[in-house]
């Protein structure tokens, strides 16, 4: 799974080690930085408004400690509210940035002579869809089993806060504009910007553990890697962005609509069941892993013409 190189590459000046790090890194940071920005301006004007509604309280904590605390957790339980939509605000925000380091980086490649992978045709996206979905029904269903929520306070926290919206602002929020924001950062930016420097596992490796360290509890972490690696592999055979985009959207999108008509809740009312549908979905997804395996995504050989004497 080697991407192919002209022999006629263009000599490019040698990076800073400062530069190749930024590089590597600048696109975590800048999500994570605008995510921190949105939070704390989303933050203060939770604040300013219950404040402003309940001044005889805000005045009374600036006296009292315990009052400032009660208003503390106060203030961060109605924020709670509207992660999703900080969250989405968030997405939106750094997607044109990441759109326009992705666009340089197609632009860098071509100038040093790099052919990128095949781009597979429409129809065998079906094939990682039906995988993607089937692995995010097996998988959560193993947390069930294996009452892997319980281990995590932080994980029933964040999936308490983020299926508490509308489910219009999930949809939109975490099944479409954080998605395709990840997908950007994770796969279009930093594995592939890894790729470019070493092998397939390296970069895949390397990205997913990132991907899942940035996701902040045990439970996610564990799953957000495995979910890595796969957009990784799928983004490598399928050649474009899109496929991991669609991959992870339709995986989200499942996920909210899951729990909002209580599938999982269903599911886990009969072991048996649960049992069942978890075996069926595993065996899917390996066979429509197999199917992705024989993707041929290695680029079309480059043919030159021999000088004319």
């Amino acid at each position: 799974m080697e991407q192919q190189q002209n022999s006629q590459v263009p000599p490019m000046q040698q990076e800073s080690y400062g530069k190749r790090l930024w590089n590597l890194w600048g696109p975590v940071v800048i999500k994570w930085a605008v995510s921190f920005g949105v939070t704390m301006v989303a933050m203060g004007i939770i604040s300013f408004m219950y404040m402003y509604s309940h001044y005889d309280v805000a005045m009374s904590a600036l006296s009292d400690e315990s009052v400032m605390m009660a208003l503390y957790e106060k203030i961060l339980k109605i924020y709670a509210k509207y992660t999703t939509w900080v969250e989405g605000a968030a997405a939106l925000a750094t997607i044109p940035v990441m759109l326009l380091w992705f666009h340089k980086d197609r632009v860098r490649e071509k100038m040093m002579g790099i052919v990128p992978n095949k781009k597979a045709p429409l129809w065998k996206y079906i094939p990682q869809l039906l995988m993607a979905l089937t692995f995010c029904v097996a998988a959560n269903n193993l947390i069930l089993i294996g009452n892997l929520s319980s281990v995590s306070a932080g994980y029933e926290e964040t999936m308490d806060a983020l299926y508490t919206a509308p489910l219009g602002v999930q949809i939109l929020s975490l099944a479409i504009l954080i998605p395709i924001c990840e997908e950007l950062v994770f796969r279009g930016l930093l594995f592939k910007r890894l790729r470019m420097q070493g092998g397939f596992m390296q970069a895949a490796m390397y990205s997913a553990v990132v991907f899942g360290f940035l996701h902040m509890n045990l439970v996610q972490m564990i799953y957000g890697f495995l979910l890595g690696l796969m957009f990784a592999y799928i983004y490598e055979k399928y050649g474009s962005v899109k496929a991991p985009i669609l991959a992870h959207v339709s995986m989200n999108l499942l996920s909210v609509l899951a729990t909002e008509y209580r599938l999982y809740e269903w599911l886990a009312e009969d072991m048996m069941r649960l049992g069942v549908v978890t075996v069926v979905c595993a065996t899917v997804a390996a066979a429509m892993f197999t199917f992705v395996q024989r993707i041929e995504e290695k680029p079309e050989p480059v043919l030159t013409v021999p000088d004319q004497e």
